[in-house]
């Protein structure tokens, strides 16, 4: 059984989306993405004291907000087991 990982967006612009992330009950970090290239910014993350590392999150957050991009489609919540 994977890890659950869920992103909302909280911002959107015509220039990019802000996003949190984590687990389904837990706030990681959030992120922008910038809509005219696709590039990931991390705004803020917090200091995890168990379960998975926040490096963890990010190599499985990246891929996925690149796929939004790459479809010019930007879901308002997603969640998925890695």
């Amino acid at each position: 059984m994977g890890v659950p990982l869920f992103v909302e967006k909280i911002e959107e612009t015509p220039a990019h989306c802000v996003y949190t992330f984590g687990a389904p009950d837990a706030t990681v970090g959030r992120v922008r993405v910038h809509k005219g290239n696709g590039d990931v910014e991390l705004l803020e993350l917090a200091e995890m004291d168990d379960g998975p590392s926040e490096q963890f999150y990010l190599a499985h957050l990246v891929p996925r907000l690149h796929a939004y991009h790459d479809r010019d489609t930007y879901p308002s919540n997603d969640q998925w087991e890695a």
